[in-house]
């Protein structure tokens, strides 16, 4: 004879089936994956206490089954998501920090290109400054040496 089958498990089930039906659609979108995989997650969650409660009570298995199977399919295409987002958005971050380097580069070569020639230019400028002030003083000091000679001459 048959066993009757019951209802056990139906309504976690029934929940389990809406969670992982609304968990697929936002798997997909990208921008939604979380909630895809709360939704999933939770769908999974449901469907294995419904399947749990419907085998101890000679429960009805398909839509518990489906339930199950669209928890996991939703789950599993919002991490692939997520996961080559993350992937994304670290390569992302990698290319914008090596484009700032580059950028922060130019501007320091653009500012900072003359600077060695100015520089090379002042002390330029401050060594011939320092020779024509040598100059003077030894000119001055060979005048003034002339000077006391030419005194002590004529005394």
């Amino acid at each position: 004879m048959d066993k009757q089958t019951t209802t056990a498990g139906q309504g976690l089930g029934i929940a389990a089936l809406v969670l992982g039906i609304l968990a697929i659609p936002l798997a997909i979108i990208p921008c939604t994956f979380i909630v895809a995989l709360i939704f999933g997650i939770t769908g999974i969650a449901l469907s294995s206490v419904a399947l749990s409660q419907a085998n101890r009570g000679n429960g009805a298995k398909g839509l518990i089954i489906a339930a199950l199977v669209c928890s996991i399919l939703g789950t599993t295409i919002a991490t692939l998501w997520g996961l080559s987002m993350n992937k994304g958005a670290r390569v992302a971050r990698r290319f914008l920090r090596q484009e700032f380097r580059n950028d922060l580069d130019k501007e320091f070569e653009k500012a900072f290109k003359g600077f060695g020639e100015d520089m090379e230019e002042a002390f330029d400028d401050l060594e011939e400054d320092l020779e024509e002030e040598k100059g003077k003083d030894l000119e001055d000091t060979l005048l003034r040496i002339e000077k006391e000679l030419d005194n002590k001459n004529e005394e």
